[in-house]
Parts: C-alpha cells; structure tokens; sequence
C-alpha cells in the first residue's frame, strides 16, 4: 500500500458548503470505547466489545471564521448543527473527509507578538467517511 502525503496548499476544508478562509490546521481524533469480555474462572480476556464512536476535532483559522462564529452563537440545536468536508489532494491524487452532524464545543482565540490572530474552533461529529 503505497502512502500519501496530503498538500495542505492543495487542500481545502469547507464547512456545509463554505471554504474556510486562513485555515491553518484540521485536527481530528477517533476514539471507541472498549470493553474486555471475560469468561469465569479465566484470568485472560476472552474477547473485546466494541461500544459508543466518538469523534472530536479542531480547526484552527487565522484571525476567524464567519460560518463557524454564526453556528456558535445559535439557539436552535438544529441551526448549529452543520458539515465539515476535508479535500485533501496532492497533484492528481484526491481523498475526502467528511463529518456529519458537527456541533461547536467552544472556540479559543489567541494573539501573538507577530500580530496574528488565531481562533481555535472545537467540535464533535456523529460520523465519519473517507472517500
């Protein structure tokens, strides 16, 4: 299996269906909760159980991000809820990944001496694909 390396100058991530402008980094992680299934009388786990999938990730935008501030200050949990899309590419080579159902957890903003200012936006998504 041969690796891809990703261009992030290639790339593009959008949220519904708006490119996020002075993006400069998608982070994401999968976790999924385990449980050792045991027999009586054994003292080494017969198998595992596989339960609940959850999914957090950060964006981090230079200065802000419009679409996102918008869905952070909604009152509707369906107004807020909305779909974040990878294109990940590097020359001719394509991959996407796409969240559904993403809600905000919170968002973080700093400054530096440089004089740029960047916010770091949280969220969850229900799901997952890779395309």
């Amino acid at each position: 299996m041969a690796i891809s390396i990703w261009s992030a100058t290639d790339s593009k991530v959008l949220i519904d269906s708006t490119e996020v402008e002075g993006l400069q980094s998608l982070e994401y992680k999968v976790n999924r909760s385990r449980s050792d299934i045991i027999a009586v009388g054994k003292d080494v786990r017969q198998g595992v159980e596989y339960g609940v999938k959850v999914i957090t990730g950060t964006l981090k935008v230079k200065s802000s991000c419009p679409a996102l501030d918008q869905k952070l200050n909604q009152k509707e949990v369906e107004q807020s809820k909305f779909t974040v899309s990878a294109q990940l590419k590097k020359g001719s080579t394509q991959k996407t990944v796409s969240f559904q159902d993403c809600y905000l957890d919170g968002r973080e903003f700093s400054i530096d001496v440089n004089g740029v200012g960047i916010s770091i936006y949280t969220f969850t998504a229900t799901d997952i694909q890779e395309s």
